[in-house]
């Protein structure tokens, strides 16, 4: 597949937004979102071509299901010993409760925590099958933003084979234009504040906030600023609540980077 850099960061920006909203899914809503996050999978190229080259997973999933089902929680999901084993697996358990419409908290989380509560069982099977496979493919995902270095305007081939990212920049043309009216130091402290006053902001206003600030900042220090990348991390910035300090830090930001618009 190709992608820039730019494009490469929506791609985590989806997939964090996706897979916090798996993590944290009403046991109610939890298999509807988990089919969701299997199509966001399979329909983003480099995410699925990184599962599929860790291996199928060559269970019976139908009696794994039924022997863990039919357990009374005395089993769970053994992943296997290798970060491969644990993504190929991880996505089939997922991928099979997604076609059959299997109830996680009813059918097979009960031997992932003692307690009866639904939305504790729902927690404990995501953090030990859905969190697995998330951190490899995020893991996956940084390694290659890091291998693409930090030029928007190339376009890089990837492939995935055998466990090994292939990254090919192809032929293309870059204007660096620097922006030198903009005082990077104060755009740091400002950011900085931000983060500080930020205490109350949790779950995932805070990863929010945290993607939307990343961007701004890299936005702001790249060659080539992408004006509608900013203006989309300040709308997501500016829908956060928070302290008083909070909002003023995030106005004294927002202002100044509305000024290099």
């Amino acid at each position: 597949m190709n992608l820039n850099r730019a494009e490469l960061r929506k791609i985590i920006y989806d997939f964090n937004s996706k897979s916090n909203r798996l993590l944290q899914a009403d046991y109610n809503e939890h298999t509807k979102i988990i089919r969701k996050f299997i199509h966001f999978i399979k329909s983003t190229p480099i995410i699925y071509d990184y599962v599929l080259d860790c291996g199928i997973c060559s269970w019976n999933m139908y009696e794994e299901f039924r022997d863990i089902c039919n357990s009374c929680g005395r089993y769970v999901f053994r992943l296997g010993d290798t970060d491969e084993e644990e993504v190929c697996n991880a996505f089939a358990i997922l991928e099979y409760i997604a076609e059959k419409d299997i109830n996680v908290c009813f059918e097979i989380a009960a031997g992932y925590t003692s307690s009866n509560k639904y939305q504790d069982r729902v927690k404990a099977f995501n953090n030990r099958v859905i969190m697995v496979l998330i951190r490899h493919i995020e893991s996956f995902l940084t390694k290659v933003g890091i291998d693409m270095g930090i030029d928007e305007k190339i376009i890089y081939s990837i492939t995935v084979s055998n466990g090994q990212v292939n990254i090919a920049s192809e032929n293309a043309t870059i204007t660096a234009t620097n922006n030198v009216g903009v005082d990077w130091k104060q755009l740091d402290t400002l950011i900085d504040n931000v983060k500080a006053t930020a205490s109350g902001i949790t779950g995932e206003s805070a990863e929010i906030l945290s993607d939307n600030l990343e961007v701004i900042e890299e936005e702001v220090k790249s060659d080539k600023p992408k004006k509608g990348f900013i203006k989309t991390a300040i709308a997501g910035i500016k829908t956060l609540k928070g302290t008083a300090e909070f909002l003023a830090a995030t106005t004294a930001l927002i202002q100044f980077v509305e000024t290099i618009l």
